[in-house]
């Protein structure tokens, strides 16, 4: 799985070329400057790269945007799947995330504590909605204080 950072990237990758126009590239670099400012005000990371958002590459060859910010505490995630990305999911999507770790005595991984979801017809509107992701993470990390995260998760180890 490859990993490039959005900037070094080309949006070809996973917009058509007529889509792939400076209007999308500087929405997809607002997108993920919203997510270094999560990560800033966490203390953490901001994607894999540090960029907010990155192209990240399947084993299948297929691209994705994918990007987020996180500390030990929650993490802030959106995704950008063309069609086909997904096996068997023939149209755009958009999903963002805000998740805790699994807390219990045998891992299973991240518990999803909020999310939204957008199926855009166009990549172009599919950049819009991952505006509109962004910006709902950026308010809701604005409004919920990183540590009161954990206290939502429903699955949550009793102790």
């Amino acid at each position: 799985m490859e990993k490039v950072a959005l900037l070094d990237g080309e949006p070809t990758w996973v917009f058509p070329p007529e889509s792939a126009t400076p209007e999308v590239v500087a929405a997809l670099a607002f997108s993920g400057a919203r997510l270094r400012e999560i990560a800033k005000s966490l203390g953490g990371r901001a994607g894999w790269t540090g960029s907010g958002l990155e192209y990240w590459q399947s084993a299948s060859g297929k691209w994705k945007i994918t990007g987020g910010a996180e500390n030990p505490q929650v993490t802030f995630f959106v995704e950008l799947c063309p069609p086909g990305f997904y096996e068997c999911v023939e149209i755009w999507t958009v999903h963002a995330e805000i998740a805790v770790r699994c807390d219990h005595m045998v891992d299973c991984g991240m518990h999803r504590i909020e999310s939204r979801h957008a199926y855009p017809r166009t990549g172009a509107a599919c950049v819009d909605s991952l505006d509109e992701l962004t910006a709902w993470l950026l308010t809701r990390h604005q409004e919920v204080p990183p540590a009161t995260w954990r206290s939502r998760d429903r699955m949550a180890a009793e102790v």
